[in-house]
């Protein structure tokens, strides 16, 4: 197996700084000094941050540095307004045909889901993005992943700022989610994207209140 390059690494190092918000929303970096951070040339951390500022992690501003990009309750509307126009769509247009296996491994996700609420731990984070996951992967457009993609890593980052969510919206969002399971067993894709329409708004809301109560003057 080849050892990533220069650049990979530049690139995955500072995206994970971005997305855990070790590197807060809207600070500002200047190029050099992140050079010296990373021990590296300017070559593979320019490469690196020419990506991040097409996938709208950073804002780059010519010959000073960049910034880190803002998050706040108009970011945060954009990001849901997003989700509730791709995840809706991509079960109605591209999830007819879903596998045994696929519906298997939602319902287990839905178990780990379940056996996780009260611990509150990362697992539950990931059984929930692997749930919708599941459903994005059946989608074969190429111009869509990408902007689901870039959608995940602002959640991803709002997700930190928001702090864990409370027992009673995780037991929400494992109900939303076995009402969708439920109405994809029985390939009744336009009342399972009804149900992920009401589930990402109820999800924005809650992102709105979590956000506001941890970050009351952004």
């Amino acid at each position: 197996m080849s050892r990533p390059s220069l650049k990979q690494i530049a690139y995955n190092t500072i995206k994970e700084k971005i997305l855990s918000c070790e590197y807060e929303p809207s600070s500002f970096f200047n190029e050099e000094a992140l050079c010296e951070e990373l021990q590296m040339s300017r070559t593979p951390v320019r490469d690196a941050l020419s990506r991040m500022e097409q996938e709208n992690l950073i804002q780059i501003v010519p010959k000073k540095g960049f910034f880190i990009a803002p998050m706040s309750i108009t970011e945060i509307n954009m990001v849901f307004e997003g989700r509730l126009l791709l995840e809706p769509y991509i079960i109605i247009n591209y999830c007819q045909h879903l596998s045994d296996e696929t519906l298997q491994e939602m319902q287990s996700l839905l178990s780990l889901e379940k056996d996780n609420i009260q611990k509150k731990d990362m697992a539950i984070y990931q059984a929930d993005h692997s749930f919708h996951m599941c459903l994005i992967n059946q989608c074969t457009n190429h111009y869509f992943l990408r902007l689901y993609d870039n959608l995940h890593n602002q959640n991803n980052r709002l997700r930190v700022l928001s702090g864990r969510s409370s027992n009673d919206r995780l037991k929400m969002t494992l109900d939303e989610h076995m009402r969708i399971f439920t109405e994809l067993t029985k390939r009744n894709l336009e009342q399972a994207a009804s149900y992920m329409r009401d589930h990402l708004i109820n999800s924005k809301e809650a992102s709105f209140q979590s956000f506001i109560t941890n970050h009351p003057y952004l």
